[in-house]
């Protein structure tokens, strides 16, 4: 297999503790992580006790691993190094649930319990009878979601707070839960406010059917979970010097803290985790909504690699079909096929995104002018604009962060993390301080020219005028909207007609920046 230079630098850099590694299904994330295994086994498991741990999130993915790492071994390059030493012991690839099966079991021995896993319908008989214990508690002042009707919602929410560890009641009033709307079209956003009643009751209902069925010796998928994670914190069976977490946008806060109670952290360690951009994360998942990995004690700023889409090996054919189509300036860097791979390397956003290649637009939102600019693909940073139909090269430029995607229809979570940097002329935006990057998401500020997948330059500044283009942070979720006080009250005004405006009446929101500029995606 040939790798990209992302790949490659992936591959041969030291561990350095954290580390997070995203991009879409087949950019080859786990494959290079796992041509970096020989050279952790050989040099970077020093002492006896260190070893290192793949998790897989089901046996599928497991024998995948293993067919993977079997192959290296007929790969020359890592010949030399790793067959020196047999380490292989070291190695081990296993499931997260068979992780959360062996400390599950060593809690039942410790403790000698009985416990095995309720069925759906034991499940389902304890939480209505749970339901009705804690409703008649109330009486006539029940709050409205103590109905047998919304036993899915309940159900639902009490996967979501044990997956979450919110095990006492005051966590689990006070966490974001922001937006969700059940099977009954409810606005469980207004219904499940923070430190409410409704909050109480479903907590205590919780605590109800848990009672209900350890009197059977019963526990479900989440209690597993949490045993297994309590037996690891207090005495890891095996500690390990690297983890390699797949599939990461996946997984549970109370998986993610398990395999964090397992890590061995030296000064050479490593902990990687492995996002799948573009995929729907499952109900429970803990790295979407406004959960950053700083929550679990990570900060990801500069330890993060974007890959993009499959190295596609392209023939001599190919690039002169595309020269052809393209302008002089890409006409120049273009005819060297090696100069092609080089970009397809390098370039700034995923292969997805057209603005590394040809005619940009640039259109200054204050100023009210547009530019267009070409960018050179054999080096990123150089730039070149039309001036009188002759191709002028900009020296003094600017490289401005771009983090993840802003909503411009319902709000959506910021990413805390850099995704990469772009470089616009220093003039354009008038200083690179404080300015930063987003790509946009949805369709709802259409009117202004602002569509799904152009990037939005955002100036740093928390008092917008009036009429301003702005992105907010309402409750860990951001939109991008047009600032207006309507009755005293700020209102987010979408610029499409399909779209209701947003109104801050008690959300905690902070204006994280006004839009200074837009480069389109065409």
């Amino acid at each position: 297999m040939k790798f990209d230079k992302k790949q490659i630098k992936l591959i041969n850099n030291k561990p350095n503790g954290h580390l997070l590694i995203k991009g879409p299904k087949g950019s080859g994330k786990t494959t290079a992580f796992i041509h970096k295994i020989p050279s952790l086994l050989n040099n970077y498991c020093i002492s006896k006790d260190d070893k290192i741990l793949v998790a897989a999130c089901n046996e599928e993915y497991s024998d995948y691993f293993y067919s993977v790492y079997r192959n290296i071994e007929g790969e020359k390059y890592h010949q030399n190094s790793f067959f020196d030493e047999d380490n292989s012991d070291k190695l081990e690839i296993r499931t997260i649930d068979s992780l959360v099966s062996y400390y599950l079991n060593k809690y039942v021995k410790n403790n000698n319990e009985n416990l095995t896993l309720a069925s759906f319908e034991e499940r389902e008989a304890e939480l209505k009878d749970a339901i009705r214990i804690v409703s008649k508690k109330y009486g006539k002042k029940r709050p409205a979601i103590l109905n047998l009707d919304h036993i899915k919602f309940i159900q639902d929410e009490i996967k979501w707070i044990k997956s979450c560890d919110y095990l006492n009641l005051e966590e689990y009033q006070s966490a974001n839960r922001v937006g969700r709307i059940n099977n009954l079209n409810i606005e469980i956003s207004k219904i499940l406010r923070r430190n409410s009643k409704q909050r109480q009751a479903i907590f205590e209902v919780l605590e109800e059917y848990t009672n209900n069925l350890r009197k059977l010796n019963k526990i479900d998928v989440q209690d597993m979970e949490l045993l297994a994670l309590n037996e690891a914190k207090k005495a890891p069976i095996i500690n390990y010097t690297h983890i390699f977490i797949d599939n990461s946008q996946q997984l549970t806060k109370v998986q993610l803290e398990l395999f964090k109670s397992l890590y061995n952290e030296k000064s050479y360690s490593s902990i990687t985790f492995i996002m799948d951009t573009f995929e729907t994360a499952i109900p429970n998942a803990w790295l979407v909504k406004g959960r950053h990995f700083s929550s679990l004690g990570y900060d990801m700023k500069g330890k993060c690699i974007s890959l993009n889409e499959s190295y596609k090996e392209i023939e001599v054919e190919e690039i002169e079909e595309f020269v052809d189509s393209s302008d002089k300036l890409i006409q120049k860097n273009e005819t060297n096929k090696n100069l092609l791979r080089k970009d397809e390397a390098n370039k700034n956003f995923s292969s997805s995104s057209s603005l590394t290649l040809g005619s940009i637009e640039y259109i200054d939102l204050k100023r009210n002018v547009s530019h267009r600019f070409i960018k050179d693909s054999g080096s990123v940073d150089e730039i070149y604009v039309d001036y009188n139909n002759f191709e002028e090269k900009v020296d003094d430029i600017v490289n401005i962060p771009v983090f993840n995607e802003i909503a411009a229809g319902n709000p959506i979570l910021i990413n805390e993390y850099i995704e990469d940097s772009y470089s616009l002329p220093k003039d354009w935006v008038r200083s690179s301080k404080d300015v930063f990057m987003l790509k946009v998401k949805g369709d709802s500020m259409i009117n202004k020219n602002i569509y799904d997948g152009d990037y939005v330059v955002i100036s740093k500044q928390n008092m917008p005028r009036i009429k301003d283009i702005v992105a907010v942070d309402i409750e860990g979720e951001a939109t991008l909207k047009t600032y207006k006080v309507i009755d005293g009250k700020i209102a987010l005004i979408p610029e499409n007609d399909k779209y209701q405006p947003i109104i801050i009446d008690d959300q905690q929101f902070n204006v994280l920046g006004v839009a200074i500029g837009l480069i389109k995606n065409s």
